[in-house]
């Protein structure tokens, strides 16, 4: 049972791959059993072409809003919605306030204070060796510290370099995909359109001589 189940969702997403060919054939199936059929008269058949001709073109605005909305652009109705809300005649009548004021800004810092041993007041040579092992061993202490913290701000920009990296190796595939859909995801929406287009404009060309063959072929 589970492998009869199984089965059937493999077949449903194999027969869903080609879901767009399966819409056009469908439409075109539809429009060929009406024109063509027994009682079929002209005026049928050739405003059943005309009607595959506007899906046709209906087609080029569905690809056009396929596009847009890749790219992030608002749909054609909402941007008519848009445009309808600022018609003149609907808008009110804002009165501004124009308004002045200081703003104060507070800057803050990093400050590293340091001192130095002093050998006194009428200091002797031992004094004089002891502080100035003092100070030689305050200086060790703020290089340590200094090459310490330059260490940690290189770490840090290597971090924030490697990010804007990977972000830029991100943004590049994003905009690379959208290019890539933009120039061949848009190929089953013409084919649609495109198959429409011919089978409408041989019905609605010619739709006497079909209406003609009809009556022959189902009168005889």
């Amino acid at each position: 049972m589970q492998n009869i189940i199984f089965k059937i969702n493999a077949l449903r997403h194999w027969l869903s791959e080609m879901k767009f060919t399966w819409l056009s054939l469908t439409i075109i199936l539809i429009a060929l059993i009406i024109s063509l059929g027994p009682y079929s008269t002209e005026p049928v058949i050739r405003i059943t072409g005309l009607f595959l001709q506007v899906l046709g073109i209906g087609t080029v605005i569905w690809g056009i809003s396929e596009t847009r909305a890749l790219f992030g652009h608002p749909s054609f109705a909402n941007k008519t919605k848009e445009w309808l809300k600022r018609f003149p005649l609907f808008q009110r009548k804002h009165v501004s306030i124009a308004c002045s004021g200081s703003i104060s800004i507070a800057l803050t810092g990093n400050g590293r204070a340091y001192s130095t041993h002093s050998a006194g007041n009428n200091p002797t040579v031992e004094n004089r060796l002891e502080a100035l092992e003092k100070n030689i061993a305050s200086i060790h202490e703020r290089i340590n510290q200094t090459q310490k913290d330059i260490d940690q701000e290189c770490q840090k920009s290597a971090t924030a370099l490697q990010q804007e990296t990977q972000l830029r190796q991100t943004e590049d595939r994003i905009i690379q995909e959208k290019l890539e859909a933009t120039g061949t995801g848009g190929v089953h929406i013409s084919a649609i359109g495109a198959s429409w287009l011919f089978v409408g404009v041989v019905l609605s060309t010619a739709s006497v001589e079909i209406a003609k063959l009809l009556k022959y072929l189902f009168n005889t």
